[in-house]
């Protein structure tokens, strides 16, 4: 029964690969710099932000999705003027699903313009590489398909532009993935992942607004939609309550796939640590239930002189 179980796993995760081929997270308000390049860098509080964490999908079952990420930025924060400032930092990821493991690196670079007295308009831009490998241990390798794939491809450049736009209750920000990397195939080599392989583009659009409600509450509603021009989108809900800086929690609904639960807490001043628990209710309901994520986020903050002074609020990471 296992076995069973294992192979519905596998061939759940080749049909994930092929719709979904990019990472997704309970949490996309916490990690939302992973998201969209131009999410970095938008609050003026603090100059330096890290962010980690990781999400494992379908938890006791062997080769099961894996994700995990790393985050960090630095802002170049105005002596004077507000106006506009940018920043700069790196994004660091890897998608283990099935046979199939993705690693990328890149850097990024998100310029913010004050367009209004209250609204932020950003503009980011993901620059690096992409590894697509398969895990040999998984795999027959005297299968004469195994032998004529190649085992590791490196593409670059790998470039994915991103705009945001904000304010102290709203934001909405678009992204576009996979824009110059269309296969699975190395810059250099004949020799490619399967056949055909491809990576077809994707978009990532992102829509919240924040209810700030009595006895130091904030409400925030947010809605994901990703997809590619030939699928239909994937749609998820997320709901948060932040109360006062110290605690937030919510539920989140993705498509008819996971319904979720996420608690995030500031331990000390400027550590937030998330958690989230997805329930599955497909058919992967009874081999597959449950679902792991956790994200930590580090961030200092300052005032304009230098000296640090004020707390990170838990609600800090969904603006």
């Amino acid at each position: 029964m296992r076995r069973i179980c294992t192979i519905i796993i596998l061939i759940a995760s080749l049909q994930i690969v092929v719709a979904q081929q990019l990472p997704q997270y309970t949490q996309f308000l916490f990690n939302k710099a992973g998201y969209n390049p131009a999410a970095a860098g938008n609050s003026l509080l603090s100059p330096f932000e890290v962010i980690f964490g990781g999400r494992t999908q379908y938890i006791g079952m062997r080769n099961n999705p894996n994700v995990a990420f790393l985050s960090a930025h630095y802002t170049f924060i105005p002596q004077r003027a507000y106006r506009n400032w940018h920043s700069v930092g790196v994004y660091v990821d890897q998608d283990r699903n099935g046979v199939f493991v993705d690693n990328s690196i890149y850097l990024r670079y998100s310029l913010h313009q004050l367009i209004t007295k209250k609204t932020i308009l950003a503009v980011g831009l993901f620059a690096g590489l992409k590894q697509f490998s398969l895990n040999s241990s998984m795999i027959d390798r005297s299968d004469p398909v195994v032998a004529s794939s190649a085992k590791s491809v490196l593409i670059y450049p790998d470039i994915v532009p991103g705009i945001r736009l904000t304010n102290k209750k709203f934001f909405a920000d678009l992204s576009l993935w996979q824009t110059t990397s269309f296969r699975q195939k190395g810059f250099f080599s004949s020799k490619q992942i399967g056949s055909p392989s491809m990576l077809p583009p994707h978009y990532i659009f992102n829509l919240g607004y924040k209810f700030f409600l009595p006895l130091e509450n904030k409400l925030m509603i947010a809605f994901n939609m990703r997809g590619t021009y030939k699928t239909m989108p994937n749609f998820e809900l997320n709901v948060m309550n932040y109360w006062y800086t110290r605690f937030a929690y919510g539920f989140s609904v993705r498509d008819r796939n996971f319904v979720c639960g996420i608690f995030q807490i500031r331990i000390i001043n400027n550590l937030i640590v998330g958690f989230a628990y997805d329930l599955s209710v497909n058919k992967l309901f009874r081999p597959a239930t449950h679902t792991g994520e956790i994200m930590i986020g580090i961030s200092p903050i300052f005032d304009t002189s230098g000296e640090k002074k004020l707390k990170s609020a838990v609600d800090e990471c969904s603006f």
